[in-house]
């Protein structure tokens, strides 16, 4: 489709079972509270919990030679990288950007998400781990997401594949965006062949979905979530203070978004699709019902059908682009 082409966000079709088992799940989550992405001591808390839970949890780097963490010294900053491998020949590199509201997470805690993108699509991963911002230093994370993929986009060779692959969830996105706009700017984005979202956040400033969200939201508080943007956003100047629902999106390789029909920032994927559909003409947004924010990471069908769907994208695009190559 060319740029400019009328489209529209399209919606998952789903099984009848599938949603009864997303229903029965959102009605366990409005009995919980939601959580309060912007105060600090919260993201501080579950941090330390992640950080002792995996100390405790043995990470398998010893016995699964599949999975490699590495620092890199990357413009002059060391950034960990969890490098997770495939079996068999490399068709590629997915870069991950995990979620946490940028102030929390890590690479590791998405190991249930990027080792199945790793055996599925055949690709080297590798996850970043940022800076974290419960600093409200998000221009030090964008810093640390700017020089890691420029770094893995200069040492293609090193993983034995030629094409790139960036994505990220929830926050992790927003950097994914960022990442790739930066390859662009310093010229070094022709390697990169595919972008995935999976409830991205791209408005800085609050889309208009956030904005009416209340603190009856599943999974986050919208009206805490936008308290967070506001305590970030200083850190940050010009149009990245906007964020990447701003920029000049032309020249970008295809990409696929996938959002969630209750999510407090639904509206990020649908108008960061169309800004991206009416520039280039090859993007793809599909928003599953009865999905709140981050619906991906319970144990539901719907989750593993957009796991599914996101693997497949990234395998059908690799695909594509080996068969330009011998074309």
């Amino acid at each position: 489709m060319s740029p400019g082409a009328a489209s529209h966000p399209r919606l998952a079709s789903l099984t009848s079972h599938e949603v009864g088992g997303a229903r029965r799940l959102n009605a366990l989550l409005r009995l919980l509270p939601s959580y309060n992405t912007d105060r600090r001591w919260n993201a501080k808390t579950v941090q330390a919990a992640i950080h002792i839970a995996q100390l405790l949890v043995p990470d398998g780097l010893g016995r699964h030679r599949d999975v490699v963490t590495r620092a890199v010294l990357a413009d002059g900053k060391r950034i960990r990288l969890r490098l997770i491998h495939p079996n068999g020949a490399r068709r590629g590199l997915y870069v991950h950007f995990h979620g946490g509201a940028w102030v929390m997470g890590n690479a590791r805690l998405d190991d249930g998400i990027t080792r199945p993108i790793a055996k599925d699509c055949q690709v080297v991963v590798a996850g970043v781990d940022f800076h974290n911002a419960a600093d409200d230093r998000l221009d030090l994370a964008l810093l640390d997401s700017k020089a890691s993929i420029e770094w893995l986009a200069d040492h293609l060779a090193e993983f034995e594949v030629e094409h790139l692959v960036l994505g990220g969830e929830s926050s992790g996105a927003q950097l994914a965006a960022e990442a790739l706009l930066h390859l662009r700017q310093c010229r070094k984005a022709e390697a990169v062949v595919g972008f995935v979202s999976v409830c991205g956040a791209f408005d800085l400033g609050g889309s208009q979905s956030l904005r009416l969200s209340t603190g009856r939201s599943l999974v986050i508080d919208g009206q805490s979530a936008l308290r967070n943007l506001q305590r970030l956003t200083p850190s940050l100047s010009g149009r990245e203070a906007k964020g990447p629902l701003s920029a000049d999106l032309s020249g970008l390789p295809p990409a696929l978004l996938v959002a969630g029909a209750l999510d407090p920032i639904l509206d990020d994927s649908i108008l960061m699709y169309e800004r991206w559909q009416s520039q280039n003409g090859n993007a793809d947004c599909v928003v599953f019902p009865e999905a709140p924010h981050g619906f991906n990471r319970f144990p539901t069908k719907l989750a593993a059908r957009a796991k599914s769907l996101v693997r497949a994208w990234i395998s059908q695009t690799l695909d594509r682009t080996a068969s330009a190559g011998r074309g």
